[in-house]
């Protein structure tokens, strides 16, 4: 079954060009539904039935699995299927059967502006290691960018001589996303890119290093990192909620409306395809202004 599911991880990656993400996701929730089904001694797709799979989905229930997890493996099985049944391993599909819960969506966490002061103006230290954290805290305030952004973004995606990151456009490698940022990102990043980052990869020529964040080995920073990174300075701000590299795009995106940026443009930087992703944001009446404006003043 394992080698089943690696042709299939090679068909999203070589085929169907799916993102990296969502790969290492349907791999891992396949791989989960193949060791439950081995350890009842079905180790053949095509022995797989309906009805193992709802007892499979009732031990995700059983153990706590978020409606928006259960929902997430039922994807990954049902693509995983199809597949099978396109390439002639089985007849018959066995996730007819599977419900997905109503996945709840709760509003995101969003920071007041005095949390964000509290985040950003803390003291950071003295060394690579801190300049680097102001700076990772201050693009992603400025700019929205998602965890797997941030860690992948590359030099030659900055542009310091106006302020801003340039960005594919989804799967359109022709198209341009534009996010500008402020002057105190811009001042963070340049402080972290001229002293810093030079002394977290010591050892290693700097100018063949794509990657703008490094870990203290010189390596890309993951994204478990960086989690751990904004974790350490929320503490160290006394913010008792649990903010997340989530908080901060989320936080971007309500204070960009709520100084009155107009909808589309905000939309545009943060990459969203459905305009109506941006109504959880939304508490007022979209206002007229210029977001590219209102991003250059912080």
């Amino acid at each position: 079954m394992n080698d089943q599911i690696e042709e299939f991880v090679n068909y999203l990656l070589g085929v169907k060009k799916t993102s990296t993400n969502t790969i290492i996701s349907y791999k891992r929730d396949l791989e989960r539904m193949a060791g439950y089904m081995e350890k009842r001694g079905i180790t053949s797709v095509s022995d797989i039935t309906g009805d193992r799979l709802m007892d499979y989905a009732a031990s995700l229930r059983e153990e706590n699995f978020a409606p928006t997890s259960i929902i997430r493996h039922n994807t990954s099985m049902k693509a995983f299927f199809k597949y099978m049944i396109e390439n002639g391993n089985i007849i018959d599909d066995p996730t007819v059967v599977l419900k997905s819960p109503k996945a709840t969506v709760s509003k995101p966490r969003v920071l007041s502006e005095a949390e964000v002061q509290a985040l950003l103006s803390q003291n950071f230290p003295e060394n690579a290691k801190g300049v680097r954290d102001k700076a990772i805290l201050e693009l992603l305030y400025a700019t929205g960018l998602k965890a797997g952004e941030l860690v992948s973004l590359e030099l030659s995606n900055i542009d310091l001589s106006i302020g801003c990151l340039r960005l594919n456009k989804g799967k359109e490698k022709s198209a341009e996303r534009i996010i500008p940022f402020g002057k105190m990102a811009k001042d963070a990043l340049m402080h972290y890119l001229l002293d810093a980052r030079a002394k977290l990869c010591e050892g290693e020529d700097v100018d063949k290093i794509k990657t703008v964040f490094l870990n203290c080995d010189g390596n890309p920073m993951s994204r478990q990192g960086l989690w751990k990174l904004i974790k350490t300075y929320v503490k160290k701000a006394g913010i008792s909620s649990d903010i997340t590299p989530y908080s901060l795009r989320h936080s971007f995106a309500a204070h960009l409306v709520d100084n009155g940026a107009d909808i589309a443009s905000i939309q545009d930087m943060l990459g969203f395809n459905d305009s109506n992703t941006l109504s959880r944001y939304i508490d007022k009446e979209e206002k007229a202004g210029d977001p590219y404006e209102w991003a250059r003043l912080r």
